[in-house]
């Protein structure tokens, strides 16, 4: 049980609790400056959809460069793990 709320809970809501906490400071912040009519800080009024939309753009940039030029070519048949003269030989691609 504890294996599965360190691997598995544990990351799925600490960010979401570390976001929400960041979401409330945010507004808390953004209201007090209005109430006090002076500017709000820099961060609270950053363009965040377009920074997320960036960095989702940026994201899959990545993974399809990625995806394009690393691996083997499609098609190369895959040899698996088998025993030769009494050792296991290791699998992968073969034609190599």
């Amino acid at each position: 049980m504890l294996r599965i709320f360190l691997t598995v809970i544990l990351p799925l809501v600490l960010p979401t609790a570390g976001y929400a906490l960041y979401v409330l400071v945010v507004e808390r912040r953004r209201r007090e400056a209005e109430e006090a009519h002076v500017p709000a800080p820099w961060w609270a009024t950053a363009p965040w959809p377009w920074l997320v939309f960036a960095g989702v753009a940026a994201m899959a940039v990545t993974l399809g460069a990625v995806a394009l030029t690393s691996g083997v070519a499609p098609h190369t048949p895959y040899t698996p793990a088998h025993v030769e003269d009494g050792r296991v030989v290791g699998g992968g691609p073969s034609g190599n």
